[in-house]
């Protein structure tokens, strides 16, 4: 069943889910739609797994690093390389705006765990 906001969308279970969430309906779960849009990014050379590797998202059957969706007040959180040259504060001001943009107003925390150099 949907609801009258127009905001929400209705999930399979019939229950409504908000825009935002990981069961949005869309191109795949949103922490995927979300690494695209942060590998699209020039100064971005790849997603990483941060310090540990404990910057993932579990999603079903695999493992995708490089981003967290923080749930309640827990703050979103990215782990990037960067190509060699790309201004890091810049950079990681764009990529806030683009989760933030994707999940909602929220604090985005961005971690640079690497420079990609030139070849």
């Amino acid at each position: 069943m949907s609801t009258p906001d127009s905001r929400r969308s209705a999930h399979p279970s019939g229950t409504a889910v908000a825009p935002g969430t990981p069961e949005a309906p869309g191109l795949g779960p949103l922490p995927e739609r979300i690494a695209e849009e942060l590998l699209a990014h020039p100064g971005v050379a790849a997603l990483s797994g941060g310090p540990y590797g404990t910057v993932a998202s579990y999603l079903p059957g695999r493992r995708l690093p490089g981003i967290v969706l923080g749930e309640g007040d827990e703050p979103d959180r990215i782990a990037v390389v960067l190509h060699y040259g790309a201004p890091v504060e810049k950079t990681a001001a764009e990529l806030r705006r683009i989760v933030a943009r994707a999940h909602g107003s929220r604090r985005v925390d961005v971690i640079v765990t690497d420079m990609e150099l030139p070849e």
